[in-house]
């Protein structure tokens, strides 16, 4: 008699589904393709020498410490340091605010875990990051999304879904956003947007989860300020991560939120791995009290900022008529969209086995089901060759798919979604 497993697991897991983009980098990893799918930082700005020195001397002096059990919350060597470095950005936090994770994925499916009930709503971007609607879906949560447009969260929309909800006895647990370049997109809230954001949370009594790891990697132009900030942690729930400016493989994330809301989270993460590696969280902890992310940030931007605007030029060259792009102002990513009645994941299968290309489709960002015609694109990992050959080969694949209805009058462009 053959068991069958599916009826031992739980509703959750049977509504988990994979991760597009893990998926797809199994795909590419088979070598002579030009992958713009993931969001891996370029190992060229890894401190390694840094690391190396930081590494031995704790090893020398604090490995009794280091190589241990750390508390759930964190060490308190890099909560304190972690206060310091979100101090330059306006936020105010002490130590007992702060809650070390792994990664800032585990601050968001943690976020999931003490927040949300089967069928409760929330409100994100559309498009909006995929691992999060991964993590709310498999909460079996019910999300409703706002549209976004070149200042981002369209309030005057996010007002209509609020009153909306509201109106038939419902009130989201949070409002989930990426406020700085924002995954898919790129695109960068307005102050603005971010003090309208605040003022319907409130009306409507509900939290906001800020999503910021992208908000160090900016090329031009002046920083609004954090969310967080803004409302000094009334509503906000802060995460964020050193995945993208130290280096991925510490997995040192972080979250700040109100002291109970902290207590909490903490218990939830006991459950789920007692603590974050200490070895890792001394490293953190030490590069930061050396100032040696703070240094360094000028040089990983300048190369992002290259890469970014050789994608940008690349786009410009190639591209046909009718299909538009953002141009974010930091970040790893750009969001393209092609005419009307394409469908990316529909082409997906040739751009890999044909152009040997691969990005992710839109559909993977939209919680309505949307995003058809569009697809995100990652400039931080490919070298600027690479960058050059592989929006190449995009075109090639957009050229021989382009409806006839595409008129050779409509410009190549930027644009915001």
């Amino acid at each position: 008699m053959t068991l069958d497993l599916d009826t031992f697991f739980s509703a959750s897991a049977r509504s988990m589904r994979r991760s597009l983009i893990r998926e797809l980098l199994k795909l590419t990893a088979r070598g002579g393709i030009i992958s713009f799918a993931g969001g891996f930082p370029d190992p060229a700005t890894f401190p390694v020498t840094e690391l190396q020195e930081v590494t031995r001397d704790i090893l020398a002096d604090q490995a009794h410490r280091a190589l241990q059990y750390s508390t759930t919350e964190g060490d308190p060597r890099l909560r304190d340091e972690l206060a310091r470095w979100m101090a330059k950005d306006g936020i105010t936090a002490n130590r007992d605010q702060i809650l070390v994770t792994s990664g800032s994925q585990q601050g968001l499916d943690l976020v999931g875990r003490i927040f949300l009930d089967p069928g409760d709503v929330v409100v994100v971007e559309l498009p909006s990051y995929m691992a999060a609607l991964q993590v709310f879906r498999a909460c079996r949560a019910e999300m409703v999304g706002v549209p976004q447009d070149e200042e981002g969260m369209q309030t005057d929309r996010l007002a209509q879904v609020l009153a909306d909800l509201a109106r038939r006895g419902r009130r989201p647990k949070f409002i989930y956003v990426v406020p700085d370049f924002q995954n898919p997109s790129g695109i960068t809230w307005t102050e603005e947007r971010r003090r309208g954001l605040l003022q319907l949370a409130a009306q409507y009594d509900t939290l906001v989860v800020e999503d910021n790891p992208y908000r160090e990697i900016r090329f031009e132009g002046t920083p609004p300020p954090p969310i967080q900030s803004l409302d000094g942690g009334a509503r906000t729930i802060y995460l964020s991560t050193f995945s993208k400016t130290l280096c991925p493989g510490l997995r040192i994330g972080w979250m700040v939120a109100r002291e109970e809301v902290i207590a909490q989270l903490v218990t939830a993460k006991q459950g789920m791995d007692l603590c974050s590696p200490a070895f890792t969280q001394a490293i953190a902890a030490e590069m930061l009290r050396r100032d040696i992310l703070y240094r360094r940030l000028p040089v990983i931007t300048a190369v992002y900022r290259r890469k970014r605007d050789a994608m940008l030029r690349a786009l410009q060259r190639e591209m046909p008529p009718g299909v538009r792009w953002t141009r974010p102002q930091g970040g790893l990513f750009l969001w393209v969209r092609l005419p009307a009645g394409m469908d990316t994941e529909a082409l997906l299968a040739e751009a890999v086995e044909r152009e040997r290309v691969a990005y992710v489709v839109g559909s993977g960002f939209h919680a309505d089901g949307g995003g058809q015609e569009a697809m995100r694109l990652n400039f931080s990992y490919p070298s600027e060759e690479e960058i050059d050959e592989g929006i190449r080969r995009l075109a090639r694949l957009v050229q021989r798919h382009l409806p006839l209805s595409t008129s050779s009058t409509i410009p190549r462009t930027t644009v915001s979604d």
